[in-house]
């Protein structure tokens, strides 16, 4: 599947355009950060959103208002997100979508499907030290089926960096984690400790367990998440992997120690 959402070259839209702007007042009283959730959507001809014929781009975002250093860092990670530095480019991002759209039924105009991609960015965990974005797309342009995926991303508030599995491990270190992870995996799914995983429907790179640098943090510990296709069938959908604090507290790097205070 083409995906659009990262093109911010403005092309001359072909057809009306309904652009929807909104938001939503953050109430969560655990979050130690205010923001609000915002919507910004274009509709192609101005269509009915729950036709199968009618394209459509949705993006809903978090915008920290605290104006503090830590709210204009993750404000400029939302963005790109969104392959964009400014927040005017979203816009034109999503006009880029519709515009794709138009061109392709101006060359097939006997095709009777619309396009949708849809991309939720949402903060499911935080704490006082930590924030934690999911990313939830849900695209469809043309074919058997869309594709779905969720890819998170962590913040440290002190650093004020994206934290990365190799910066939260050293070598060394992960190759533990891994060979817990991986004991982990086989339990829940019931794969003995010397079943070749190929045989059992899975797909890892070399026929190797790994973890992937696609994990959130939780107040129970770290949560992997392999996407569709990534290690299985689409059918078998996204799969999740928990490892839980107590196991990994003692092989985080120092300065990350201080997640779970």
């Amino acid at each position: 599947m083409k995906k659009l959402l990262f093109i911010i070259t403005l092309f001359t839209i072909v057809g009306v355009l309904s652009t929807t702007p909104s938001c939503t007042k953050n109430d969560n009283n655990n979050d130690t950060l205010v923001y609000e959730m915002q919507t910004l959507q274009q509709v192609y001809n101005g269509c009915n959103i729950d036709s199968s014929d009618c394209t459509y781009i949705t993006y809903q975002y978090p915008f920290f208002s605290g104006g503090s250093e830590i709210d204009d860092s993750l404000n400029h990670i939302v963005l790109t997100i969104f392959g964009v530095t400014k927040k005017d480019d979203l816009t034109k991002t999503q006009q880029t979508f519709i515009h794709e759209y138009s061109e392709f039924v101006r060359k097939e105009p006997a095709y009777k499907f619309g396009w949708f991609s849809q991309t939720n960015v949402n903060v499911p965990y935080q704490t006082k030290n930590t924030v934690s974005l999911s990313i939830e797309t849900d695209d469809y342009t043309g074919g058997a089926h869309g594709i779905y995926s969720t890819f998170y991303t962590n913040f440290d508030k002190k650093s004020l960096r994206v934290i990365t599995k190799s910066k939260l491990f050293t070598d060394s270190a992960l190759q533990v984690l891994t060979t817990l992870a991986e004991e982990q995996f086989r339990k829940i799914n019931e794969i003995s400790a010397t079943a070749d995983l190929e045989e059992q429907g899975y797909t890892f790179n070399n026929n190797k367990f790994y973890l992937n640098d696609n994990f959130i943090l939780t107040s129970e510990g770290i949560t992997w998440l392999y996407n569709p296709y990534e290690i299985a069938s689409y059918a078998q959908g996204a799969i999740e992997l928990a490892l839980n604090k107590e196991d990994i507290l003692p092989l985080l790097n120092e300065e990350f120690k201080h997640f779970w205070d």
